[in-house]
């Protein structure tokens, strides 16, 4: 489950105003002092039992709807809420407001907090939590992911006109560059220091692999060879190769991606159509996107023909996602930056 508008931050600097966000229970106020999302019918109305991010349970009656983003505090916590640039443990679980069927859960796991780079609602979510607190989000399907269809963030059985329901258990917050040292995980780094988009040598595709067109921002159009079958084994291949520091196992990194289906050619996951580059760990996504970045320098662009069992998610998510079990997808990834696992930033 993606917290990240494609997958994770940028940092930002302010005046920050620490009597705000400093106190136990439920702050009214962000580290910044703007408001918190006040509360609603709709997520006053959440009841869960069980764990937070596995296995649990939404109790309350359904259908669940609201018109707007609601946030609600199920349990209060004691410390201070996190400023733009720090690392926030969170475990989350999201339901389908219509029938309180369980969209996706993700266990605790340090999230970067950054405005601009996580959804929305997630930001809202977090910006007033502080450690031990339990927060409960309505919104419409529509405001969660304006401009998406559901199947383009992996959830199954979504209408658009659904509303979704969010709970959150918010654990440590903590300093990027000392989290990183903590748990081995490296920092980050911001906007200004992002290639826009991939740049050094073009290099042709091999034969039979997908051809791609480059708009004038960068950003990709993949088309399938006529008559060609997809790979039964992950394909990745270099497009451009760039010039910069070599993406290493464990490093962080920062790219523009787009993602079809090899057989009906349609998008389903894309940082371009987000507005933001993801950023993300190279051992904690699939094997196909990880085999595509580690070792490969940045600037470059790279594509990767990635099938359900190779690589890919499998053919159980993918019937998940709404995709035939057997079904490949195709990737390109622009590699805007890196940060080295050993390295605080």
């Amino acid at each position: 489950m993606n917290l990240t508008r494609a997958l994770l931050p940028a940092a930002l600097a302010g005046a920050l105003l620490m009597s705000a966000c400093s106190a136990g229970g439920s702050p009214s106020k962000d580290a910044s002092g703007a408001d918190c999302v006040p509360a609603g019918s709709a997520s006053d109305s959440i009841e869960v039992k069980g764990d937070v991010g596995s296995g649990l349970e939404l109790t309350s009656k359904t259908p669940v709807e609201a018109d707007t983003l609601q946030r609600t505090v199920l349990k209060d916590g004691e410390g201070d809420a996190p400023k733009d640039g720090q690392q926030v443990e969170v475990a989350m679980t999201m339901f389908n407001g219509k029938d309180g069927s369980v969209l996706q859960e993700a266990p605790a796991a340090p999230t970067p907090f950054a405005k601009g780079t996580l959804f929305d609602w997630a930001y809202d979510g977090l910006r007033c939590g502080v450690p031990g607190q339990e927060v409960a989000l309505a919104m419409p399907f529509t405001e969660a992911y304006p401009d998406l269809e559901p199947e383009q963030v992996g959830l199954s059985g979504v209408a658009k006109d659904d509303t979704v329901v969010v709970v959150m258990s918010i654990g440590k917050v903590s300093d990027a560059a000392d989290d990183a040292g903590a748990s081995g995980e490296p920092g980050t780094l911001g906007e200004d220091e992002l290639l826009k988009k991939a740049e050094g040598k073009a290099v042709p595709a091999p034969e039979g692999f997908p051809t791609v067109k480059l708009a004038d921002d960068g950003s990709p159009t993949i088309t399938m060879p006529k008559g060609v079958e997809p790979p039964s084994k992950l394909e990745v291949a270099t497009l451009i190769e760039g010039d910069g520091e070599t993406v290493e196992p464990g490093d962080r990194v920062y790219v523009n991606y787009r993602g079809v289906i090899w057989r009906t050619g349609e998008e389903f996951d894309s940082s371009w159509s987000r507005g933001e580059p993801a950023n993300f760990v190279t051992t904690q996504v699939i094997g196909g996107f990880q085999k595509a970045l580690e070792g490969q320098k940045v600037g470059s662009q790279v594509i990767a023909v990635v099938p359900a069992e190779d690589g890919g998610y499998g053919g159980a998510q993918l019937e998940q996602m709404g995709h035939q079990a057997d079904d490949v997808m195709v990737f390109v990834l622009d590699i805007l930056g890196t940060v080295h696992a050993d390295s605080g930033k």
